[in-house]
């Protein structure tokens, strides 16, 4: 049996690589207060895979939605809670983020995604 093992990790070495190059990611955090968010701009490139934490540090329920190509992707959080949102950065473009509750206007932002 241990005549195997090159066979076997070979066989392993093929599968791995017949997969594909490897999803990059992409991490931030957005924090939400009474009426803005900070950053108000970020930036992905194409074929991430993006992770955002939207951090309520106000004192007021706050959602982040994010319009994209693919339609529109939103978490919210309550005040003092922190959620995340992911999503593949698929197309290049300037998109919007904004807080969707009532009254929030002004709240906003651009996330960028730029070709490799």
């Amino acid at each position: 049996m241990r005549w195997l093992w090159p066979f076997a990790c070979i066989a392993l070495l093929a599968l791995l690589s017949s997969c594909g190059p490897p999803l990059h990611e992409r991490s931030f955090t957005i924090e939400a207060t009474e009426m803005r968010f900070t950053p108000d701009k970020v930036e992905a490139v194409v074929g991430e895979q993006v992770f955002v934490t939207l951090s309520n540090k106000g004192k007021l329920a706050h959602s982040l939605t994010f319009q994209l190509p693919a339609g529109d992707r939103t978490i919210s959080a309550n005040a003092g809670v922190e959620a995340v949102l992911a999503f593949p950065a698929n197309v290049a473009g300037s998109f919007r983020f904004y807080c969707s509750l009532p009254g929030h206007t002004g709240m906003e932002g651009v996330i960028e995604i730029r070709k490799p």
